[in-house]
């Protein structure tokens, strides 16, 4: 494989800083990485090549990069099921080229782009006990995106095992954290105060379920216990992980069967967390230590760890190992780089000509 067939772009839309950090821990193999992303992450989390915006400006961008990139990468790995070029209702346009010119093509499906929001909307109903019609998993669209994206890609990957629901021929590549960022350096105020913090950081109140966690917590205080809600929302990561730190207990999400990156990062800084696992989804992690809850359920487990520090220890100190053995950015890349078909890294550290004009 020639140096030049070895050249990774990450690209598409950022979420959480995962296309990112996976460019540069690709360069800290001494591969030629970059990032571009086309919206603007919330938590502040910044890549190399920004091409966000809106309208004919933006998309005239967009399609000149996409041109310069033909030429300078090999390897196109897709995040969010958008790729270089579209325009208006037409999407997925460069895919037929780049496969012309021999490029590898990896999608990577995260969630709600093969997802119908609406389908969080019937499972919060459920759970509420109204009577609902169980509506499709996807739209008509994103079907439509999909059938496209099988046709054209290389490698498929799902980043949650309950996307096989959608996408039954993809790999797992699951959430990626740098572990040398998410070590603890704090403890929990509680020591401090007494008062035990139970963190939420909803990137969709309407699909984590964040209304019935607030009424669980309401439901503790009632009961007695000196609990408070700490809601990490809209903000930037750094402030995230500072009020994850300062927390006793973390809450990813109480709906839809599988954590996201946010129960991640609370298992690696060593807090317990809670989180709805579908029980059909646990084969593929028979060791995941979340605390499994329902909203029926959410108040009772939560009334287990707050009264038992030594309960909240022992399931945090479970929960950082099973991040690193999952989640370690290095170990992601690892098996990135078998997939993308690299058999060793190059020697001499180079730089994509002209990359920083973008």
């Amino acid at each position: 494989m020639s140096k030049k067939d070895r050249r990774i772009l990450i690209a598409g839309h950022e979420i959480g800083g995962q296309m990112q950090l996976l460019a540069e821990t690709f360069r800290k193999r001494w591969l030629q990485a970059s990032s571009s992303a086309y919206n603007e992450d919330f938590r502040g989390y910044q890549n190399d090549i920004m091409l966000a915006g809106k309208g004919w400006k933006a998309n005239l961008d967009r399609f000149l990069f996409f041109l310069w990139a033909l030429k300078h990468y090999h390897v196109f790995h897709f995040f969010w099921g958008v790729s270089l070029w579209s325009w208006w209702r037409f999407h997925l346009l460069d895919l037929p080229l780049l496969k012309l010119f021999g490029k590898k093509i990896v999608v990577h499906f995260r969630g709600l782009d093969v997802v119908d929001i609406t389908y969080f909307d019937y499972l919060r109903e459920k759970n509420r006990g109204e009577s609902v019609s169980k509506p499709p998993l996807s739209r008509p669209d994103q079907q439509k995106r999909l059938r496209k994206w099988l046709r054209y890609a290389d490698l498929v990957l799902v980043s949650e095992p309950d996307l096989f629901a959608v996408v039954p021929q993809a790999t797992l590549s699951p959430q990626v954290i740098d572990m040398a960022y998410w070590t603890p350096t704090r403890k929990p105020l509680s020591d401090q105060d007494g008062i035990i913090r139970i963190v939420h950081a909803p990137s969709s109140r309407r699909k984590k379920g964040t209304d019935f966690i607030e009424q669980a917590i309401a439901a503790l205080k009632q009961k007695g216990y000196n609990v408070e809600l700490v809601l990490a929302e809209k903000l930037p990561h750094h402030k995230i992980r500072e009020l994850y730190e300062i927390s006793d207990i973390g809450i990813d999400q109480v709906l839809y069967g599988w954590h996201g990156k946010v129960s991640v990062e609370l298992m690696a800084l060593g807090k317990p967390v809670l989180c709805y696992i579908d029980p059909d989804l646990m084969r593929y992690r028979p060791d995941l230590p979340i605390v499994n809850v329902t909203p029926a359920t959410l108040t009772a487990e939560l009334e287990k760890l707050i009264v038992d520090k030594d309960l909240r220890e022992s399931i945090g100190s479970q929960s950082q190992a099973y991040a690193v053995q999952y989640h370690d950015v290095e170990k992601i890349v690892d098996d990135l780089l078998v997939r993308y078909g690299f058999t060793e890294t190059t020697n001499v550290r180079e730089r994509i000509d002209d990359a920083n004009m973008w």
